[in-house]
């Protein structure tokens, strides 16, 4: 007795399902790595001397995560405290926005997008240079739990 065993499997399809599974792992770690850092910006920009009347520059703080110049996640949310919160995201994201490259592959893009922020930066105030400090090594260790960085 022959038994003849045939397996068709979309080759195709299979390859964009864990393409799709890749990417989604990458989007989980990189947004995991980028909240955990703007997180603690926002939460030191808050308790700091510096008072944000309007919630402005706390509001325009935030990230996005890009493939090949198409925005796949981003995290902007307006502030706790302030009386004008509404347009310190809105200048956020745009900024965030204008400077998205176009080119293939992934990018982040981390801003506090009021023109005033480097100004405060400047004056010892936590803005956004803090979420930067160590990120290449959070990154490069946040691939190394999916595999794909060495």
């Amino acid at each position: 007795m022959k038994i003849a065993l045939t397996i068709t499997t979309d080759m195709k399809a299979l390859s964009k399902e864990i393409e799709k599974n890749i990417e989604l792992e990458t989007i989980k770690h990189l947004s995991k790595v980028l909240n955990r850092a703007v997180e603690l910006v926002r939460t030191k920009m808050l308790n700091e001397a510096y008072q944000d009347h309007t919630g402005n520059l706390n509001s325009s703080t935030g990230f996005l995560i890009y493939k090949d110049g198409k925005v796949v996640h981003e995290d902007f949310r307006l502030s706790d405290k302030g009386t004008d919160r509404e347009s310190g995201l809105k200048k956020g994201r745009s900024v965030a926005f204008s400077v998205l490259r176009e080119n293939s592959g992934w990018g982040v893009v981390l801003v506090s997008g009021e023109e005033y922020a480097s100004w405060v930066q400047s004056r010892g105030y936590e803005v956004v240079l803090g979420a930067t400090t160590g990120l290449d090594s959070k990154l490069k260790q946040a691939f190394n739990e999916i595999g794909v960085i060495k």
